[in-house]
């Protein structure tokens, strides 16, 4: 009898380790806070599988991350996944395979936008928010609104009496002031319009070039206005609201800007195809993305979901300031390595003290 009973738990745990080694296995790849995790949860009790997922701080991590670790879905900006299909490193997106996901439910400005700006890429991945860079202020500052509403991007560009951040990154910041210097072409590799862009960098003297820690320099006083991602304001709009908190600063996107595209792209090296569609096709239900747009505070492309953040969420702020769309804002594409390498370079020369 003991024998028996014996073998009946044995055969009973050995069935338990055989159902865990076959549990399916998702890799997803992100940048830092950019999903609901509690997302991930449900659509692991949904599918009976798990999830692996990584976060990195940058779009040039998730690219070094890619070369030698294997994914499935990854979440990167407009730029990298311009690369990635020149690269050949992800493929064209099936269509068939994810039914809550409809091109014709996205803003007609988003539609005619990625149609014109990425049409060389937007067949191989899905979006999930856009924005802008713009310019957070303090509203405790006398006539700093107006200043910045009037300069633009000239209120970060220009050397002036204000404690100004700005972004620590290349593209950004170098990209920016090529345009405040008034080309026409955001991903310009003129070697002169570049070094233009630099010296106008090096002659504003920014108080800080910061990341993450920017917005909360501005909402804090450290910093009268700093140059950031939209985002980076709703972020700091939420904090204020957990926090009990006034809100002090506000976000101005200037007329001639970038304007970005995120997306979920799936890896040609990806081990598991089919549940990679069945976790994107979960995050583009709408109310899964209302759930996420509301956690993460970006702009949604979908327009019924960006509808359901005003009707059902109840947002407080205006639509104006949250929709990213204006045909003078541009997208940053992937030029070459040596574009890439030649912009690091130079932003490391426009942070060097005269």
């Amino acid at each position: 009898m003991k024998k028996v009973f014996f073998s009946l738990i044995c055969a009973f745990v050995l069935t338990l380790l055989v159902g865990c080694a076959q549990k399916k296995e998702l890799y997803v790849l992100n940048v830092g806070d950019y999903m609901n995790e509690e997302l991930i949860e449900k659509f692991e009790k949904k599918y009976r599988c798990h999830v692996n997922y990584t976060e990195k701080g940058s779009n040039e991590e998730i690219y070094q991350t890619v070369l030698y670790d294997q994914y499935d879905v990854v979440v990167v900006s407009d730029y990298m996944i311009d690369r990635f299909v020149k690269e050949d490193r992800v493929e064209k997106i099936d269509l068939s395979k994810l039914s809550n996901y409809k091109e014709s439910e996205l803003f007609e400005d988003a539609r005619n936008l990625l149609n014109s700006q990425s049409k060389d890429y937007k067949d191989y991945f899905i979006p999930y928010f856009w924005g802008t860079v713009g310019i957070l202020y303090n509203t405790d500052v006398a006539g700093l609104k107006e200043y910045v509403e009037s300069k633009g991007l000239g209120s970060v560009m220009e050397k002036n009496s204000y404690k100004v951040g700005m972004y620590n990154s290349a593209r950004d910041a170098l990209c920016l002031a090529a345009l405040y210097n008034g080309s026409t072409d955001i991903n310009t590799s003129d070697e002169t319009i570049l070094t233009n862009a630099k010296n106008t960098l090096k002659s504003a003297e920014y108080t800080i070039w910061g990341e993450d820690n920017l917005k909360e320099a501005v909402a804090s006083g450290q910093l009268d206005l700093a140059l950031v991602y939209s985002g980076d304001y709703l972020d700091q709009v939420y904090k204020c609201s957990v926090d009990n908190k006034e809100v002090n600063f506000a976000y101005y996107a200037p007329e001639v800007t970038n304007i970005w595209v995120d997306g979920l792209v799936v890896m040609k090296n990806a081990n598991n195809r089919d549940l990679a569609y069945d976790f994107i096709n979960f995050l583009s239900d709408h109310a899964n993305q209302a759930e996420n747009a509301d956690y993460i505070g970006y702009c949604p492309l979908n327009e019924t979901v960006f509808n359901i953040l005003y009707d059902e969420y109840e947002y407080d702020y205006s639509k104006e300031e949250f929709y990213p769309y204006n045909s003078k804002r541009l997208m940053y594409k992937f030029v070459s390595v040596e574009q890439y390498n030649k912009l690091n370079d130079l932003l490391e020369e426009a942070k060097q003290s005269k």
